[in-house]
């Protein structure tokens, strides 16, 4: 695997013309795909779908709840004219300085308005009455009736005010269309409010308010930060030369006080974590360029992502490359760790050696798992997936090319000074029985809360909301009547006609729940805009209420009562038109044509999809109600805390099924690299315990997951393995070779804990709840992972590999428990050779070699007798000797190899801690007591001549395994042939 990048390697070096224009063609394409690609700001997206969550994102499409601002003007006193003048003067003055930032502003009736909206219900009276409604109408045709009303009308009549009512009296008598009226104040939330000067002003007279619509969305902070600013302006001006005075509130002050304080807190906090993280790196590397070539791998992984999504997609989620960008952390690990091997040991042949694999496991790992997120039914998880997978294989291809290019490494590394960093990870902190013990606490205690951890779904929780801003939120609500709980009402349907009707539905349970005290309040256009077939009954109810002998009685009662005070015959003769008169349905522009309804804020229709909005107001919000109104079709509620049950409900258990698929999918990678059940579980077995201690500290601390911080958990998911596969690979190297390996592997983590501390764990610092949120996950996630990768990791393979080599014992192994005793594993002792080197990256060569020479092992054995002492040159993995030694442990191996791979594997054996079996790399000064001499290969000439003596002077018997070394010299000198088979030869000394 190595010897593909060590090709490049030298490639590279050769051809740095090639190597420079493939980079620059690189970074041009991936640069031109990056400018290219579109980015989509809809946070919706992030929510894994459904058939109801599909529902609630389309109709949040084409809705607007929360884009308005509420202006509060106030007086201490009751001074309804200082109110409205004030009004007046802000209106003006809006108008006049900022038009192009806001659409309208609501909160004015003009005086045309009330008579507009009066002749509107008159013209189409039968559409606002109900049954209600003609049960009134019936008790207002007796006799007694017409009296009282006609003497009330005749006295209206001749006071000051006549000449306004006398209109309304003669054209309806009765007062009917009053009844109608009265539906049209179901638009409003409550009745606090009444029209002083056209205005609408509180009951008290202390309140006014105005509701202005932005142009822009919330979304567009920059636009409307100029609009907030200007009104502040405006409003502080007009504060200061009044004794009335006005504060506003609208969500784009929140959305522009997140959006400031999340620059600020970045700014601050990366700005001076970047800083230390700088001087640290070269401080550490001892170069200058080292931090810029860290992230020049991230920067190129990031490049290909985007490249890839544009190509797929054309567009991606700006959210997941928000969460992205963060993720990115995880590619500097590679570089890190390829930083730290080659500033450690400056042979590039051992540096790809050491690093190719643990690095390409380590994005391998990540990669799938973070390609996990597809299962989710999220557009941006999705991308997310996408991005984070690409870019972290990229980065980690990218860094074992470019890293070993353009770092100088020290060419002696003993010169290098060691640092507080180097002297902390030689540490080996798993033979502290103190902190194996505590982190061993740490586990059994998060067994016992981790469960505990909750999922909040209050998306409001991850605002950052200011004191004055709340304050105004609260007082505003107050005077507005709105403290009680608002909840949006949506029915829906594939045109307006459909969204109508079925709005017409819900308009005769909201008067039912009403009645019944479950809903305080509600604002609806139901009894007012109908649909066709409603308006169709309704006008039959009309005509079957009016029969020809009802309007004949009224006719005569009213001219008869009415002439006993002095009106006219003709006085009420445009009533009796209005009971004769033909009407017919209107259609939803008829009604939006009355300026005064403001239906524009409670209908939205577009080609294919319509929505019609009620607000409904409770003491408690009631989710049974809501449960209830649900279940009619096309009808979905949108309460703040239900609407992030309903879309952020799913996704802990989302994630719980990401984390499973993660778990076995990133298993089956592990298997496919180590090919060693233990060693994949070994590695998978820390992140487990990182995940129980982690969830247990939530849990204590009463820390909740949210939305952000459990998209963040992959990234904890990724780093935590990263650490794993390091300190498995350490393990096994010491395992094999060994020497300490354990600290430079230490060290890169050390490093990648330090740059993930000083860059997302620096934001916990941050004022911003959703950052504050996000670091405090990650610092609990990195650390703990850190922690139980150099401590409870490493006892583990303390325990399981060391003590047992130490112990002259094969490392733990599976295979032990099923693999029976056979004929053959009595005759050849082919396990216990071979888990000498189990767990060994030569343990597929050393099986393949002694499955093809156990025969001729065999045959050797059975010339050594017990008590025997033996000398043996050059045997390939210490395999023959291993063997020799197992089938007789009661005589005595010296083993002479002078090739250095060879020597360090043999030595590493667990056999060879017996004192019968030693390994040495010197060629003996003397061979006393050696009566048998094995000669496996040609000697070189500089020992041939040694090896001659000694045989002459000591050996008994000589076992030759190669043709090439001459022999006819062992009969001169009295030794006779015992064996010659199988290119085994074998002479004993004659007596």
């Amino acid at each position: 695997m190595h010897t593909l990048f060590l090709r490049l390697y030298y490639f590279f070096r050769k051809q740095k013309a090639v190597g420079f224009l493939l980079l620059a063609l690189f970074v041009v394409t991936g640069g031109y795909f990056a400018t290219k690609i579109q980015l989509e700001e809809d946070v919706t997206k992030l929510i894994p779908t459904g058939e109801k969550q599909d529902v609630l994102r389309k109709v949040l499409d084409h809705t607007e709840f929360s884009d308005k601002l509420i202006i509060a003007i106030s007086s201490e006193e009751k001074d309804p004219e200082a109110l409205t003048q004030y009004a007046n003067q802000l209106t003006d003055s809006l108008h006049s300085k900022i038009p192009e930032y806001f659409t309208k502003i609501q909160g004015k009736v003009p005086e045309e308005g009330i008579l507009e909206v009066y002749d509107f219900v008159y013209q189409n009276l039968p559409l606002f009455l109900n049954e209600r409604d003609y049960t009134e109408i019936e008790q207002r045709l007796t006799v007694d009736s017409i009296q009282n009303r006609l003497e009330k009308s005749y006295k209206n009549l001749v006071s000051p005010t006549g000449f306004v009512t006398k209109q309304f009296i003669f054209k309806d008598p009765l007062s009917i269309t009053n009844l109608g009226l009265q539906k049209l104040r179901e638009l409003q939330v409550d009745d606090n409010f009444q029209i002083y000067n056209n205005y609408l002003i509180s009951k008290d007279e202390q309140h006014l308010l105005l509701f202005i619509t932005p142009k822009y969305s919330s979304s567009e902070t920059k636009n409307n930060e100029i609009f907030i600013n200007e009104l502040e302006q405006i409003v502080s001006g007009l504060n200061q030369n009044s004794k009335v005075t006005a504060q506003y509130f609208g969500g784009v002050l929140y959305a522009i006080a997140n959006a400031n304080q999340i620059k600020k807190d970045i700014q601050i906090t990366l700005s001076i974590a970047f800083s230390i993280l700088f001087i640290l790196l070269i401080f550490f590397y001892r170069k200058f360029y080292v931090p810029l070539l860290l992230f020049i791998p991230s920067v190129f992984g990031a490049l290909m992502a985007i490249s890839i999504l544009y190509i797929t997609k054309s567009s991606v989620s700006a959210i997941s490359l928000g969460i992205g960008a963060i993720l990115l952390g995880i590619s500097l690990d590679y570089a890190l760790h390829i930083l730290t091997h080659f500033r450690n040991n400056a042979n590039v042949e051992s540096l790809y050696k050491d690093v190719v694999k643990p690095i390409l496991m380590s994005s391998f790992t990540t990669a799938i798992a973070f390609l996990c997120l597809l299962f989710l039914k999220s557009e941006a998880l999705n991308d997310l997936g996408i991005f984070a997978a690409v870019s972290v294989t990229t980065a980690s291809v990218f860094a074992l090319i470019l890293i070993p290019q353009f770092y100088r490494a020290p060419k002696d590394s003993k010169t290098i000074k060691s640092n507080w960093l180097d002297k902390i990870a030689a540490k080996r902190f798993y033979q502290n029985k103190i902190l194996v013990g505590g982190v061993i606490l740490l586990f059994i205690g998060g067994i016992f809360f981790f469960n505990s951890v909750k999922f909040n779904e209050d998306l409001s929780q991850l605002n950052y909301e200011p004191e004055h801003i709340k304050q105004a939120e609260e007082n505003i609500k107050n005077i507005s009547g709105k403290a009680a709980n608002t909840t949006y009402v949506v029915s829906y349907g594939k045109d307006i006609e459909e969204a109508l009707e079925q709005n017409n539905e819900l308009y005769q349970e909201l008067r039912l729940l009403k009645n019944e005290n479950k809903v305080k309040s509600f604002s609806s256009i139901g009894g007012v805009v109908l649909s066709t077939q409603t308006q169709n009954k309704k006008i039959e109810n009309w005509e079957d209420f009016w029969t020809q002998s009802k309007k004949e009685i009224l006719k005569e009662n009213l001219l008869e009562e009415s002439a006993k005070l002095g009106f006219k015959e003709k006085s009420f003769t445009r009533f009796y038109e209005q009971l004769n008169k033909d009407f017919s349905g209107i259609f939803l522009d008829d009604y939006r044509n009355v300026n005064t309804l403001y239906l524009d804020d409670f209908i939205n229709r577009s080609p294919g999809f319509a929505t019609v909005t009620s607000t409904v107001n409770f003491d408690e919000v009631q989710p049974d109600v809501l449960k209830k109104l649900e279940k009619d079709k096309n009808i979905i509620a949108i309460d703040r805390k239900q609407m992030n049950q309903d879309f952020l409900g799913n996704l802990k258990n989302e994630f719980n099924r990401l984390i499973l698929f993660s778990v076995l999918a990133v298993f089956f990678v592990l298997l496919l690299f180590y090919r060693r059940l233990l060693l994949s579980l070994l590695t998978l077995l820390p992140i487990a315990i990182t995940w129980i201690i982690a969830l247990g500290i939530m849990a204590i601390f009463s820390i909740q997951f949210n939305v952000l911080n459990i998209i963040i958990s992959t990234f904890i998911f990724g780093l935590g393995l990263d650490y794993s596969i390091f300190i498995t690979n350490a393990c096994l190297k010491e395992y094999e070779i060994g020497k300490p390996a354990l600290k430079t592997y230490q060290a890169s983590i050390l490093l990648s804990v330090l740059t993930t501390l000083l860059g997302i764990g620096a934001l916990v610092f941050a004022k911003h709840p959703a950052l504050q949120s996000v670091s405090i996950v990650s610092v609990i996630g990195v650390l703990t992972a850190m922690i139980v990768a150099f401590v409870l990791q490493t006892k583990i393979f303390q325990i399981l590999f060391f003590n047992s080599k130490r112990n002259g014992k094969p490392a733990f192994s599976f295979i032990s428990f099923f693999k029976r005793k056979g004929v053959k594993e009595k005759l050849y002792f082919q396990q216990k050779v071979l888990s000498n080197y189990r767990y060994k990256s030569v343990y597929k060569k050393a099986k393949k070699e002694f499955s093809s020479d156990r025969e001729r092992f065999l045959v050797i054995s059975r010339f050594i007798e017990p008590n025997e002492k033996v000398f043996l040159q050059n045997t390939y993995l210490g395999l023959l000797p291993v063997f020799l030694f197992l089938k007789n442990q009661n005589a005595h191996f010296t083993v002479f190899d002078p090739n250095e791979e060879n020597l360090e594997i043999s030595k590493n054996t667990f056999s060879a801690n017996s004192e019968n079996l030693q390994f040495q790399k010197e060629f003996p000064l003397e061979f006393n007591d050696i009566s048998v001499l094995i000669i496996a290969k040609k000697p070189e000439a500089t020992i041939a001549e040694s090896l001659k003596d000694a045989i002459k002077k000591n050996a008994d018997k000589v076992i030759i395994l190669t043709s090439e070394y001459e022999s006819r010299w062992l009969i001169d000198d009295n030794f006779e042939i015992a064996y010659r088979q199988n290119d085994i030869l074998v002479l004993k000394r004659m007596d």
